[in-house]
């Protein structure tokens, strides 16, 4: 491996602009520098004036979103825990129970006899008020003892699940993106962001086509995630719109991580190069 002697020039920025990456990169024209050396993103413009090396890093271009809590018919969160079908199997299963007890009882216990009408409510309330106990008729078949061991031990079961469940879903936070889909973001007129000085500006124009009045320009991390926190319709956005690097910097933070989320299709660029 051969060293060659060479002085640096180093420009040290927070996060440089397009600009001063073109002013970098026109330095290279009369000679000024021999190479520049940096995150300098392979666009075909630039490429009229400078050669790239290959790219040392892939990259593209992705799109940041605000995570929102879901709110959705928490109305009914209560029938959530468990699904349809088994909704259906779990009120057969009470009503078949029922049946049985009254079946193996009603012959030789008076408290399951009475009117059609009666005994009805009886085989249905017999099963539910086992749920909490509360079921007043003796049984005096052992094989209904036998049918409701079972039946309550099924019943402490489908119980402590359905709590559990439940209990998760009122306590952890159910978090999704506000938007998923450029489109949607499109259709509504919602302004996005993207960097400032940044060929990011142009992609959004003439590949996503968005209208230039839609589009608003930050500078840091810190403008990222007000913009976003307040939302399109005040004064912020519905999207930032970076090349991917720059993006999972943004969410390494343990604060933003939980807020903001990387969705959507990426948009392949050519990667960084020297």
């Amino acid at each position: 491996m051969l060293s060659i002697p060479c002085s640096w020039a180093a420009s040290k920025v927070r996060r440089p602009s397009a600009y001063m990456y073109l002013s970098i990169l026109h330095s290279l024209l009369p000679i000024k520098f021999d190479a520049v050396v940096g995150d300098t993103t392979i666009v075909a413009y630039r490429s009229s004036y400078v050669d790239f090396t290959l790219p040392y890093s892939e990259s593209g271009i992705t799109m940041v979103v605000l995570m929102k809590r879901d709110e959705r018919d928490n109305m009914w969160i209560f029938l959530k825990p468990l699904s349809p079908k088994l909704w259906l199997v779990t009120g057969l299963a009470f009503f078949v129970t029922g049946l049985v007890v009254w079946v193996l009882e009603h012959r030789i216990n008076r408290e399951f006899r009475g009117t059609p009408e009666q005994q009805l409510g009886i085989v249905i309330w017999f099963s539910f008020s086992t749920l909490v106990f509360a079921h007043r008729e003796r049984p005096e078949n052992n094989l209904t003892r036998f049918v409701l061991i079972i039946w309550i031990f099924v019943v402490l079961i489908i119980s402590q699940s359905y709590t559990a469940s439940l209990a998760s879903m009122l306590t952890v936070q159910r978090m999704h993106p506000a938007f998923v889909d450029v489109t949607e973001i499109k259709r509504n007129n919602y302004f996005v962001g993207h960097p400032k000085d940044s060929f990011v500006k142009d992609f959004l124009k003439n590949e996503l086509h968005f209208n230039d009045t839609m589009l608003r320009e930050y500078s840091t991390s810190e403008e990222y995630h007000d913009a976003l926190c307040r939302g399109s319709h005040n004064g912020g956005v519905a999207a930032i719109f970076d090349e991917i690097p720059y993006v999972r910097r943004f969410l390494n933070d343990k604060y933003r991580c939980s807020k903001f989320r990387m969705v959507g299709p990426t948009y392949q660029t050519d990667g960084f190069g020297f």
